[in-house]
């Protein structure tokens, strides 16, 4: 009898360990030092990661705003609106370069000088990018982590990040500020889903196609050429610094809704840029003023506090938005 119990408590003990083990294999920890990137490389992470060089300029400020300690250099000069967000202590930081799959103009030297513990590689997430991530690991000898750079990954890329620098407490906060953001106009465009996408055309240098991620979640398309028949688009959008005087012979064709993007402290469009949140906000404004109810100016002032501690005051407001076309 008590056999025949034993037994039975032996079958039962290795059914439940067949059942568990699948999921005891799926559900696998991966070692301490080991992080998973968002290209899904698995990266031996330091200790302690006090420097950081960022392969992009985006990813530079995303790194700045969790820890400005952090960061060896900028990827190139700081214009005067950058040094405006940048703290004084950080102005006479080295050039360092950019290392993305267009420029390579790293300065080796430098970084091999600065000594730092990760490379955070702040792109898209493709092939071309999971091989760029490898290539540049081999040829630094520095562990070099993948890190999405889509607006609406922005949150999970600021809790990686902030945990990876120490500042996991900063990386949920920023990452609860961009949610909440996101949240409210995802909220809105569920109001828009019947109508069809407002048709833009961008005076800018970047193909056709540069800014669709972020007129995607604005629900706007980009018109890159059109010959005074329709479709016409119903804005003009105009990059700053793009062309010397785009306005009149725009106005000749008779579009009147030409706008300039905001570009302070950096281009509020482009995109991987933590300034697409400021600049979905605004193409809603526009596209919307009747009834997309947020207020950009209290937005922008908001943001800066939040990402650079910089306060926007009222004579730097108007010059941010001055043809931006909304009224604030």
């Amino acid at each position: 009898m008590k056999k025949s119990t034993r037994l039975g408590q032996t079958a039962c003990l290795i059914l439940l360990l067949v059942c568990l083990f699948p999921r005891m294999l799926g559900n696998a920890v991966l070692p301490a030092d080991l992080c998973a990137d968002h290209g899904g490389r698995l990266v031996r992470i330091p200790a302690n990661v006090s420097k950081v060089y960022t392969t992009t300029e985006t990813g530079c400020f995303v790194a700045y705003a969790l820890e400005p300690h952090s960061i060896i250099g900028w990827n190139r000069g700081l214009s005067p609106e950058l040094e405006f967000a940048i703290d004084p202590q950080f102005h006479a930081l080295p050039t360092v370069g950019t290392w993305d799959e267009t420029f390579q103009t790293i300065q080796n030297e430098i970084i091999m000088e600065q000594k730092p513990d990760l490379v955070i590689h702040y792109a898209s997430i493709d092939a071309n990018n999971i091989a760029l991530a490898d290539a540049i690991e081999i040829a630094l000898g520095i562990p070099t982590i993948l890190v999405d750079n889509r607006l609406q990954a922005l949150p999970e890329a600021l809790r990686l990040l902030g945990q990876l620098l120490g500042k996991e407490l900063r990386g949920q906060a920023l990452a609860a500020f961009v949610e909440n953001h996101l949240d409210r106009i995802s909220s809105f465009q569920e109001l828009q889903v019947n109508y069809a996408p407002v048709p833009v055309h961008i005076v800018s240098s970047q193909d056709p196609g540069h800014f669709d991620e972020l007129l995607g979640l604005a629900r706007m398309v980009e018109i890159p050429t059109w010959d005074n028949q329709p479709p016409l688009p119903d804005y003009v959008l105009i990059m700053p610094h793009s062309v010397a005087d785009p306005y009149r012979s725009i106005e000749m064709d008779g579009h009147k809704r030409i706008y300039q993007v905001p570009a302070f402290p950096l281009n509020w469009l482009e995109p991987g840029s933590i300034f697409c949140l400021l600049g979905l906000e605004w193409l809603h404004s526009i596209a919307y003023p009747n009834s997309y109810g947020a207020d950009l100016s209290y937005t922008y002032k908001a943001f800066m506090e939040v990402f650079f501690q910089k306060q926007i005051t009222p004579e730097l407001l108007d010059w941010t938005l001055r043809r931006s076309g909304i009224s604030y």
